[in-house]
């Protein structure tokens, strides 16, 4: 029974002793404090009325009420720590320990009474369990206690004062200097607890820190942010030891990249000026020259108060993932490419199955690659015929447009990109324009850094080539050149589909415009034969009449009528026959210099325009040309006899032969002006007709401006004339130069 009731005793006290968990520290060590004195009070109160007893029985009734109202209380605040009332509980404690020093000192009468010490244990006790405010008032409630004390006994308002024996005032005094003690020994027990956690705490902390996989660092508060403490982790991370970072605490800011320096030092500051979280993903070098990424996330520590402390921070490395986003990146941007390629390729497909005229398909394409690739510049060139030069036919921008007015083109040869490309039947690459020793320089497009010349190849051959140059350095994947190979490929063939259309249609068009010639020329045949056919018949039956009249003089002058008809009709046979010839060009084209041309039809016309006293105007230094050698001697001496014979009555005959410039497709333009009697503008398109004469007084067959205007468009040139009555006429055409 003893045994049973002994430990429901000892649990009991165990249950009313346990202190709670409060919800941070500063409160556990409150409460621990607060019930250590407590039950230190219980203690000391029993040995105080028991030691009084002894000593002094005359105090013993005053001891036992000390002594029963520390204990009390302290029960009370015992009470009140196990119901989680901590403020109440230490309130409690201090005000009973300064009601009972207060009201001792009044029942001792003097303010001189042992018991005044207590004061000072009250003070001291609430500097260990209250807050400081707490323990200000506490002070200020002593002080004033002890002044209406001395107050009072001064006005003589106190009971007799007690005689204290000396052995009675030092118990009272060992009393308090045991409580202070008590203090004393739980304040140092509790801040060596405290120590004790503190040091597990830091070693706790210090281990997480130097074990997680991020680096830990913190920075001072000012504008340098110089590195205080640094993780072990950070030697792994950038190989430098930490040593470094301590003993040069800005040393972190000498291994940001030079790309991201003045963002990090940006958002640095105004994190320090605004006191705000710092997050921020930027690269470090490495002691071995490697480009890692972090990311920093930092954090303003405060005290209790709220004053700022430190700068605390993590470093994460994120470079795998930095790369895995930028593979997932590439890996978008090939497939965002490929889709621009395919989808370029269908577009260039369409272009060239829906437009067969050159002139709207080379600029749809260029356009389409240019835009869809976001390249600098796309330009197409095709070979002309004599495969020495390479024409640019289209181009993007507008200094494409700048580059096809002036007629740009290139050597077929190793002097430019598209030239070796051309003659080698082979792309040529130029990741950096720089290196190339064959590249053309091109003054329109200083900002190339690199550049790709693809061949056109139709039936085996070069036919042109394509020029994609761009403002970045390597811009071109195999990738891409494959796509933009293939896309040559396409437009190499429809090119020459297109040329074989556009043959078709100009074969058709001659086929007819021969058609109508050969209608005029069957009408032109019958009508002008038939006039000198009509002649000899006539003049045969007046042949007879004279035969029969024996008329010989009649006889000569109807025979000589009847010669000089078919003399005209042998000159017709012989111009239509001529005629007839053109367009069958019998002797192939060559480089004559114009000038020897116009020399050699001169000299055949030296007599008839000496004798009419024609001066003769020819401009020096006249360009060669690519053509049949023979019947440009004919077009010259046809537009020269014809200048001749329509000079009128001209005072100051002049005919003037020369060149002015260039027309749409780089070809010379000639001329051949007279100061005659001119032509009507109504009449411009009339004279290159067949049997066309505008004056019938004038000898001519009407032949002569039809095979000029055949020879000139065989040759791929065109003829026509500017003129007004009565003020001269200027022929012009046009020629292949060499």
């Amino acid at each position: 029974m003893d045994a049973i009731l002994e430990g429901t005793m000892a649990n009991f006290i165990d249950r009313f002793l346990k202190i709670p968990n409060f919800k941070d520290n500063a409160s556990n060590q409150v409460a621990r404090l607060t019930q250590r004195t407590a039950i230190g009070l219980v203690l000391f109160s029993l040995i105080f009325i028991l030691f009084t007893s002894y000593i002094s029985p005359a105090l013993m009734m005053r001891a036992v009420l000390l002594g029963l109202t520390f204990m009390l209380t302290s029960l009370g605040v015992i009470a009140l720590i196990r119901a989680q009332r901590l403020w109440v509980a230490s309130s409690l404690l201090i005000l009973v320990m300064w009601l009972a020093v207060t009201l001792g000192t009044i029942t001792a009468g003097t303010i001189s009474a042992p018991i005044v010490i207590g004061y000072l244990v009250v003070i001291l006790a609430s500097g260990l369990i209250a807050s400081h405010r707490a323990t200000l008032v506490t002070a200020v409630g002593c002080i004033l206690a002890g002044l209406l004390i001395a107050l009072a006994e001064g006005n003589g308002m106190l009971p007799k004062a007690l005689v204290y024996t000396p052995l009675a005032r030092i118990a009272i005094y060992i009393f308090f200097f045991v409580v202070a003690l008590l203090l004393l020994i739980v304040s140092q027990q509790n801040m060596q607890d405290l120590l004790k956690q503190a040091k597990e705490s830091e070693a706790n902390y210090r281990s997480l820190l130097e074990n997680i996989p991020t680096t830990t660092y913190i920075n001072s508060l000012d504008s340098r942010s110089q590195t205080e403490y640094v993780s072990p982790q950070v030697e792994k991370l950038l190989g430098y030891p930490r040593k470094a970072y301590l003993n040069d605490p800005e040393f972190w800011k000498k291994l940001l990249h030079r790309d991201d320096y003045g963002r990090v030092m940006d958002a640095n500051t105004e994190g320090i000026e605004t006191d705000q979280p710092f997050h921020m993903e930027y690269r470090l070098i490495t002691q071995d020259q490697r480009v890692i990424w972090v990311r920093d996330d930092a954090k303003l520590v405060t005290d209790e108060s709220g004053t700022p402390q430190y700068w605390l921070g993590i470093w994460t490395d994120i470079t795998a993932v930095k790369q895995a986003e930028e593979e997932q990146a590439d890996l978008v941007s090939v497939m965002t490419k490929r889709s621009i390629q395919l989808q370029t390729a269908a577009e260039v497909s369409r272009a060239a199955s829906s437009i067969l005229d050159l002139n709207q398909l080379l600029p749809a394409v260029v356009n389409l690659i240019c835009t869809h690739f976001d390249y600098y510049y796309v330009g197409i060139f095709l070979v002309n015929e004599t495969k020495e030069w390479a024409i640019l036919s289209a181009a993007t921008g507008q200094v494409g447009e700048q580059m096809l007015k002036t007629g740009h083109r290139l050597r077929v040869e190793d002097s430019s990109m598209i030239g070796w490309c051309i003659q080698n039947g082979q792309a040529r690459i130029a990741l950096d324009v720089g290196e190339d020793a064959v590249r053309f320089k091109n003054p329109y497009l200083p900002l190339t850094r690199s550049e790709i010349a693809l061949p056109l190849i139709a039936h085996g051959k070069a036919i042109g080539a394509m020029s994609i140059q761009s403002a970045q350095p390597a811009a071109f994947s195999r990738v891409d050149i494959a796509a933009l190979q293939s896309m040559a490929d396409q437009l190499a063939n429809t090119i020459e589909n297109a040329r074989l259309f556009t043959e078709r249609v100009s074969l058709i068009g001659e086929l007819e415009a021969r058609n109508a010639e050969l209608e005029q020329f069957t009408y032109a045949v019958s009508h002008d034969l038939r006039s000198p056919l009509v002649t000899i018949r006539g003049f045969l039956g007046y042949l007879r009449q004279d035969a029969v009249a024996q008329d010989m003089v009649r006889f000569d002058k109807d025979l000589n009528r009847i010669a000089n008809a078919v003399d005209r009709m042998q000159v017709l046979l012989n111009d239509l026959l001529e005629l007839s010839r053109i367009g069958r060009v019998i002797h192939p084209a060559e480089s004559v210099p114009f000038g020897d041309i116009v020399a050699e039809a001169l000299e055949m016309l030296h007599g008839p325009l000496e004798g009419d006293g024609i001066k003769l105007i020819v401009q020096k230094a006249l360009p060669k040309t690519f053509v049949d050698h023979a019947r440009l001697v004919e077009v010259m001496q046809n537009l020269i006899e014809n200048a001749a014979k329509f000079m009128g009555d001209q005072p100051q005959p002049t005919i003037e032969i020369g060149t002015q410039g260039e027309d749409e497709n780089q070809m010379p333009i000639f001329f051949v002006r007279d100061n005659g009697i001119g032509i009507d503008p109504q009449y411009h398109h009339q004279i290159f007709g067949l049997f066309n004469r505008l004056d019938q007084a004038i000898e001519g067959t009407g032949i002569g401006l039809t095979l000029v205007k055949r020879i000139v468009e065989i040759h791929g040139g065109k003829i026509w004339v500017e003129s007004e009555f009565g003020k001269g006429a200027t022929f012009y055409f046009t020629l292949p130069s060499d």
